[in-house]
């Protein structure tokens, strides 16, 4: 199978979504795929200065233009990014506008998957992650729901992030749900060192890792590790990863003198080495769609704790007990570390239970599987429905039956 994934995120984004499309890309091809990827990284040459010059244009245009001009030049960058001489049966976009962009080079006979690994409606995601109101705010929901009402073939990461989506999807749309993984026993076997234990010896570790915003909430953990230092202090938050909170975050811990309790360990790109020496990992993003780095603590050996948003309890479906309420304040994560971390039997026996579970229901052969299964409908379902609208101009055989081989949805 010739396939294209796409994506608005580059190769070295720090994102879950940049971790799946690579895994996918690297398991495809292993299986005999021919796979290309294509991101805003791909185009080269005088078009790239052209986008630029449009999205300068765009900034200039008012609030609902502006709002836009990143969306416009990263689609622009995977319209004119893809090789329109290649022919693929399928495409996989990561996002929304890298679909459209790929309808839109490639026409309607290449079935365009959309994997959406959005924590809300794409326009309350992209306006959380970009405040605007107004006509700003307008244009963005609009531009959203022209490309989902363009959405002909869509999977979930989730049953939740599933199920947000459906209602905006148009009459006849064909969607299921390929919960997120990883090849768990290739991290398991991985063994890069890291120092963590080293710089803190005798100190109970806690991590977190995301980037540093709003909805990953990195503020509670810091909230509570004031509280909790008062109880037990033999412990050290480490917060991975970078982002815009960076600077408040620092100004915080300064501010509750915490310096020795939480610290900022910045972006790495291999989680795992630091996972494999931390006592526990606490997720308390506020808006999740799955989750990945759950998996990435499975794979670890280290338990978990969550708050239950969004996807989340899909992933530790299996240790209800990990999962803290959405509403947890500061005292009650503080009180919740407290008690976990003064029962490490507990810990390890919660930590095998993920584990089993991460393998039992998040491997990476399910997903490739259900992936390519879905692939598989996509490319019939389309094929079939150009020949009915060839049909009424007699230029080709009545489509016949829906195969068992192909299955439906």
């Amino acid at each position: 199978m010739n396939i294209l994934l796409v994506s608005f995120l580059k190769p070295d984004a720090p994102s879950g979504v940049r971790v799946h499309y690579l895994q996918l890309a690297g398991q495809l091809r292993r299986q005999g795929h021919c796979v290309d990827v294509v991101t805003p990284g791909t185009l080269t040459g005088g078009r790239r200065h052209l986008i630029a010059a449009i999205r300068h244009l765009l900034l200039r245009l008012g609030p609902g233009p502006r709002a836009l001009a990143g969306n416009v030049a990263y689609f622009l960058h995977i319209l004119w990014g893809i090789d329109r001489s290649c022919s693929y049966d399928v495409v996989n976009a990561q996002d929304l506008g890298s679909g459209a962009a790929a309808r839109r080079a490639l026409g309607p006979g290449v079935p365009v998957v959309v994997t959406g690994h959005f924590n809300d409606h794409p326009a309350i995601d992209h306006l959380r992650q970009q405040p605007a109101v107004g006509a700003a705010a307008r244009a963005v929901s609009r531009w959203f729901n022209w490309l989902l009402a363009r959405t002909r073939y869509f999977i979930g990461v989730s049953e939740f992030g599933l199920q947000l989506i459906r209602p905006a999807l148009p009459a006849g749309a064909v969607s299921r749900v390929v919960h997120n993984g990883l090849d768990l026993e290739a991290l398991r076997a991985e063994s890069n060192p890291s120092d963590l234990r080293t710089r803190f010896p005798n100190r109970r570790i806690i991590l977190n890792i995301g980037q540093l915003e709003g909805r990953k909430n990195q503020l509670l953990l810091v909230e509570a590790a004031r509280q909790l230092r008062k109880v037990f202090p033999d412990f050290v938050v480490g917060l991975v990863g970078k982002g815009k909170d960076e600077e408040l975050l620092r100004q915080r811990i300064a501010e509750y003198q915490l310096q020795d309790h939480v610290v900022l360990l910045g972006y790495h790109n291999e989680v795992l080495p630091l996972l494999r020496n931390a006592d526990l990992y606490v997720h308390v993003a506020t808006h999740e769609t799955f989750g990945l780095v759950l998996l990435e603590a499975a794979a670890a050996g280290v338990p978990a704790l969550a708050l239950a948003v969004g996807g989340v309890p899909e992933v530790l479906h299996a240790t209800p007990e990990a999962l803290l309420p959405a509403t947890t304040d500061a005292a009650g994560l503080a009180h919740q570390l407290h008690q976990w971390l003064s029962a490490p039997a507990r810990l390890r026996h919660l930590a095998e239970r993920q584990a089993a579970s991460a393998t039992a229901h998040f491997g990476v052969a399910r997903l490739l599987d259900e992936t390519l299964d879905f692939y598989r409908y996509a490319i019939w379902h389309r094929r079939y429905h150009l020949r009915e609208r060839a049909l009424a101009t007699g230029s080709a055989p009545r489509p016949g039956p829906l195969s068992a081989a192909v299955g439906s949805y």
